[in-house]
């Protein structure tokens, strides 16, 4: 991206997406006084949606929880899956034709890696799927969903039979997630003008 770092409020410039892949949740500024990076505004809001319902453990964050995430987009699924791993999830990502596990490495960062387990397999593992492919025909398979999974839509189209997802027991569905967006690219303004420009 070629918007500065100083005017991102998106979060999608090499800077605050290199800390975000390195798991570096601060940064220095041109005072040398460190300050919160900058992160995407549709990954950041699926988090704070994931807190505001519980999945979060004040400690422990996600660990223990699988999570598949049906997109791999630069905007949103890589970003938002590296994040979930940073919190210490078991994400699988899923893009049109390949299957992946986010991992940590000795580091701590999240890393892409290879694994053998079917889409199916994933999502009957998941405690939380997070849906983003922009296509209106795409439907997940709410036959591999188990019940009392958080089913969030990241995308403009219903990515899940409603009627179908619903009729399992404990089903938590978020259907869309802009006005949470919204709030967090307020949220980043503020960051980068406390951060930077005072």
């Amino acid at each position: 991206h070629l918007i500065a770092e100083l005017q991102d409020v998106e979060g999608m410039c090499f800077t605050y997406i290199q800390a975000l892949y390195q798991n570096r949740r601060h940064l220095k500024n041109k005072k040398g006084l460190e300050v919160k990076s900058i992160l995407p505004c549709t990954p950041l809001a699926v988090v704070k949606i994931l807190e505001h319902l519980k999945a979060y453990d004040s400690k422990e964050k996600l660990k223990g929880k699988t999570i598949t995430v049906i997109n791999r987009s630069q905007i949103v699924g890589h970003p938002l899956a590296a994040m979930l791993c940073n919190d210490n999830a078991e994400v699988f990502s899923k893009d049109i034709d390949s299957m992946f596990v986010f991992k940590k490495d000795q580091k701590g960062r999240g890393r892409l890696c290879e694994t053998e387990i079917l889409f199916e397999d994933a999502l009957e593992k998941s405690a939380i799927i997070i849906s983003g492919v922009p296509s209106k025909g795409y439907k997940v398979p709410v036959k591999h969903i188990k019940p009392g999974t958080i089913f969030i839509n990241v995308s403009s189209h219903k990515n899940v039979v409603e009627e179908e997802l619903l009729k399992k027991p404990g089903m938590v569905y978020v259907p869309k997630v802009g006005k949470v967006t919204v709030a967090m690219l307020q949220r980043n303004l503020l960051r980068l003008y406390e951060g930077y420009h005072q």
